[in-house]
């Protein structure tokens, strides 16, 4: 059996994953096959059933200079202390970054959690994401940007 890999060296395993990907297709479904692959790594988490989990989400931002549309998929692994209670959570992020135009500012915001715990699998709600109705408006569009990065939350 593989080793579980240290949740710090998270953001670090998506770039290679990124890279070894040869530039992916900078689309969601480009999107959804990078993070399949990144969810086949195992981290060091706790074994319940809410500490590594995943958040798609789209809608506009306003923390960047320009008008933007943002989608992205999030891990969120949970960091616990010596005696195992819950310190934090390591979130690493996917995301594209679109100017906002009138098409996009009217699609408004969308966002949903996937547990291990829940009724469908990892396969199906990633294939569910895959075919959400933004990636007909945004098959029409090219990202301004693409970012990975990891912050504690």
């Amino acid at each position: 059996m593989a080793r579980k890999r240290q949740v710090d060296s998270a953001e670090g395993v998506a770039r290679r994953l990124a890279e070894e990907m040869g530039g992916f297709d900078l689309s969601l479904s480009g999107l959804t096959r990078l993070v399949r692959r990144f969810s086949a790594i195992e981290f060091e988490v706790p074994e319940l059933p809410d500490a590594d989990g995943y958040l798609f989400q789209y809608g506009k931002v306003n923390w960047f200079p320009e008008p933007t549309f943002a989608l992205g998929i999030v891990r969120q692994l949970e960091v616990v202390d010596a005696a195992g209670e819950h310190e934090s959570y390591v979130q690493v992020q996917f995301e594209f970054r679109y100017a906002l135009d009138g098409d996009l500012d009217s699609v408004g915001s969308h966002s949903e959690w996937w547990f291990p715990d829940g009724e469908i699998s990892f396969n199906s709600w990633l294939d569910s994401v895959d075919r959400a109705g933004i990636s007909n408006r945004l098959a029409v569009k090219t990202p301004r940007d693409f970012a990975i990065w990891q912050e504690m939350a």
